[in-house]
């Protein structure tokens, strides 16, 4: 496999994207974009077509007045036959004053970054490890060293298949294909009748990778393209025990697996290029496919980059795909947002199932990615509480599910969890933020009286996700269910002198007080219990209970923001 890890391919001002530059940290053989419609998950994908393209014809797409920049970040390992070129033998004096290549062989093997700006000239950036400090600049050799340098993308071709997209009948024209599908047929026809072309290579290529990925489902034994009455030409192909089957009367996934292949087996062949030349950028290929047939597809790419060296930018809504390639190394997650104003991109990485904790969670990756916000909670019944207490608080207006995503953390678990900044986060955890960059978590105390002290795994979490924007919330009493109003356990226990729960008492204790064996029965059960007695919370009973009126508050606040709702 090319290395190409070492490349970053940035825009900012690039359409709907901000002023900050942005993007690919990093280029892997599956580059998996995911977003909700109109966040921006096309541009990432032109942002890479411009790269290779290696032109200025991006500048034109100027973002609210903004001029759009393109740049391309390397890290290259300078070697002796670089360096000899620029600190020569034969020189000495000058500001350097000894022999030059005495000076210069100190740099062999050390990394230099640089960057183009599209479609500018190279501009050094730094030596890594940085050089000692002297007495004079020697910052015209270092420009030197990257003089020569060439945008490393543009070495290669880059094909598109958008979203909407379709095979259709057509007349005779020249090879060419569109994103839209859009000469498809004609690409195909010519592939399979002239004489000066392989076709019965072409022809076999076609069926049997279509079969890799359409069996058990389907089977096809012949591909042909006819002509129709209006002189028209349309592909046809046959089922055994269907006969030849147009393509119009067929389903648009096929079409879809179709136009994948001509993208991979005939466009090289007319261009005479090799897979390992090509950029493929495809939009939600996962359109009409079932689940089972999407999996064979994506890792029939998959093998395809790994086997032939090419790389794909794929994005998607599906579910199937995302948790495909959650925990996969030869791929990566870029998660993208827009606030209404401006796109983000958070690169989510492999992350997600670092050690395994996620998976213990029982959390799908496409759950975290694609919530606009995460609220960590540390079971069941506490997310039964905190859906109850945010659809009273908000009248319905903010939805589980669809406004924010419930993750369970576990007691034990809470230690792996991490909110710093990914960046600078350089210990063993889980990066909370960089599964979602959104993110509130609510922890119990579990004091005994109120100066007791929070452990310190909890402070360090409630402190770091503080630092970083989000909201932590220790519960004033010792759990969560403490928050459980006085007015409620009346109504569930029929029974109107209950005193209130003590802030820090056992809810369980609380429970044998009213009947022996209530505490027991809670303690089987948690979430069946909250989901009954969820039933009798009211806006006024949950507003006089402890501080959770100001929690809810500024949580309700802060998920509308997610989902740039207004109050």
């Amino acid at each position: 496999m090319e290395i190409l890890s070492n490349i970053k391919v940035h825009a900012r001002n690039l359409k709907c994207l901000s002023s900050e530059f942005q993007g690919y940290d990093t280029i892997k053989p599956i580059n998996l974009i995911i977003g909700r419609n109109n966040s921006g998950k096309s541009t990432l994908i032109d942002m890479v077509e411009y790269a290779v393209a290696n032109n200025n014809s991006y500048k034109k797409l100027v973002h609210k007045g903004n001029p759009p920049e393109i740049a391309i970040f390397s890290t290259d390992i300078l070697e002796e036959t670089e360096l000899k070129q620029v600190f020569r033998p034969d020189t000495s004096g000058g500001e350097i004053g000894i022999n030059h290549w005495d000076f210069g062989r100190r740099f062999i093997g050390r990394k230099i970054n640089w960057m183009i700006e599209m479609p500018g000239q190279p501009v050094f950036l730094s030596i890594d490890p940085p050089e000692l400090k002297l007495n004079y600049s020697i910052d015209k050799y270092y420009e030197r060293l990257v003089k020569h340098k060439i945008n490393p993308l543009s070495t290669k071709l880059f094909k598109r298949l958008s979203s909407d997209r379709d095979i259709r009948p057509e007349g005779d024209s020249s090879i060419s294909l569109l994103p839209n599908g859009q000469g498809a047929t004609n690409v195909i026809r010519q592939s399979l009748t002239r004489s000066s072309y392989p076709t019965k290579q072409l022809r076999d290529i076609l069926l049997k990778e279509l079969n890799t990925i359409f069996q058990p489902d389907s089977t096809f034994s012949e591909i042909n393209v006819l002509q129709l009455d209006n002189l028209a030409w349309e592909v046809f192909l046959d089922e055994p025990g269907k006969g030849l089957i147009a393509l119009s009367q067929s389903g648009s996934g096929l079409k879809t697996v179709l136009l994948v292949l001509v993208n991979l087996y005939l466009m090289p062949y007319h261009e005479n290029k090799q897979l390992n030349q090509y950029f493929f950028g495809f939009e939600e290929l996962e359109n009409n496919l079932h689940p089972a047939l999407q999996r064979r597809l994506f890792l029939y790419l998959r093998k395809i980059a790994l086997d032939r060296n090419c790389i794909f930018f794929l994005s998607t809504h599906s579910s199937v795909v995302i948790d495909l390639f959650s925990n996969d190394n030869s791929a990566q997650i870029l998660h993208i947002t827009n606030d209404g104003e401006k796109s983000s991109i958070v690169m989510a990485f492999t992350y997600i199932d670092h050690k395994g904790i996620l998976d213990d969670l029982d959390v799908r990756a496409s759950d975290l990615l694609q919530s606009n916000g995460i609220v960590w909670v540390e079971g069941p019944s506490d997310r039964i509480y905190f859906k109850r207490w945010i659809e009273i608080w908000t009248g319905n207006k903010l939805i589980e599910g669809v406004h924010y995503q419930c993750v369970f953390y576990g007691g034990r678990l809470l230690a792996h969890l991490s909110a710093k900044d990914p960046d600078i986060e350089t210990e063993d955890f889980v990066k909370v933020l960089r599964i979602n960059r959104n993110a509130i978590l609510i922890v119990d105390s579990d004091r005994s009286q109120e100066d007791d002290e929070l452990n310190s795994t909890k402070k360090r979490l409630i402190s770091e996700i503080q630092g970083m924007g989000g909201i932590g919330w220790v519960t004033a009493g010792k759990e969560v269910e403490n928050y459980i109003p006085t007015e409620a356990l009346k109504n569930q226990y029929k029974n109107n002198s209950l005193n209130p729960i003590g802030k820090f008492e056992f809810f369980s204790k609380y429970l044998d007080n009213l009947d022996p064996s209530e505490g027991e029965r809670f303690l089987r059960n948690k979430v069946l219990y909250a989901e009954n007695i969820s039933n009798y919370f009211t806006r006024g009973n949950l507003g006089n209970t402890l501080d959770l009126k100001n929690h809810l508050d500024a949580i309700s606040k802060e998920i509308m923001r997610w989902n740039v709702i207004k109050e």
